[in-house]
């Protein structure tokens, strides 16, 4: 999809946001000029405008580790008939533990991997209940407008075209730890957000990832640049699963068999 003088003047203002509140203003904003959106950006059954704030859960616990998931759920709201635009702050329901309206999936799975980010990356033992293991997370969907749970590339798409919004996302959040829940997302983030794009001679543009993925992580430093430099490294990217990984007999796989892949892939057991 192409873009306008004006979107692209709004993705050089939402590089200089100091806040998350001018940032998803701006995002806003650059989504409503979307001329063609349905079939690239967004379903059908979802109205254009829908937007679904997220980021930090509670700022007083935040201890650093940011989740990426593709999209909130909106089949409860398509199911209804939704017609005017859903505006909706998902870190409550995140807050809570429970979502009413279906929008905040994989909750158990969230609360497990923090819990295993405290104990394996920070080194902290402490026994923690799942409500207050969410609090401690920031959480960043892909696809503000939200989707219905589909296997296609619409959530990634969107990804795409808003990247400059997505970037200055992630480093208002400055994380420590950054959990991409699906191998698109991470390729996507680490691509883009980590400037380690390079371009062959004929254009196309490729990703450099010798000595830079070890297993399923990537380091960065504080200025987002690649590093090898473990021991210096600010910032932790890891690839994960979707939550909605299906096995070979197509059932979706379980909690604990989740969190024990990730596990082993935070901690780099097979290397």
């Amino acid at each position: 999809m192409r873009k306008t003088m004006e979107q692209i003047v709004l993705e050089g203002q939402a590089a200089k946001c100091e806040s998350m509140e001018e940032l998803y203003l701006v995002w806003q904003m650059m989504q409503q000029m979307e001329e063609e959106p349905y079939g690239a950006t967004c379903y059908g059954e979802i109205e254009q405008r829908s937007f679904h704030i997220d980021g930090i859960v509670s700022p007083e616990d935040f201890n650093g580790t940011l989740y990426i998931l593709k999209e909130t759920n909106m089949r409860k709201f398509i199911q209804k008939g939704q017609t005017m635009p859903v505006i909706s702050d998902v870190r409550r329901q995140v807050a809570s533990g429970k979502s009413a309206t279906g929008e905040v999936e994989y909750l158990d799975y969230l609360s497990g991997m923090q819990k295993i980010v405290n104990e394996k990356i920070y080194k902290d033992p402490a026994k923690l209940s799942n409500q207050k293991l969410l609090k401690q997370l920031a959480i960043l969907y892909v696809n503000k407008r939200g989707g219905k749970g589909a296997a296609d590339d619409i959530s990634m798409q969107y990804g795409q075209y808003y990247i400059e919004f997505i970037k200055r996302q992630i480093r208002l959040l400055k994380p420590k730890t950054i959990v991409c829940c699906s191998d698109e997302i991470f390729r996507l983030i680490v691509m883009e957000v980590f400037h380690n794009k390079k371009q062959k001679k004929n254009q196309e543009t490729y990703m450099k990832w010798k000595n830079l993925v070890i297993g399923d992580i990537f380091l960065a430093d504080e200025d987002f640049l690649p590093t090898s430099d473990e021991e210096h490294a600010a910032i932790r990217v890891v690839r994960m699963w979707n939550p909605a990984y299906r096995v070979n007999n197509g059932q979706y796989v379980s909690v604990e068999e989740y969190l024990k892949e990730f596990e082993r892939r935070i901690t780099n057991e097979t290397l």
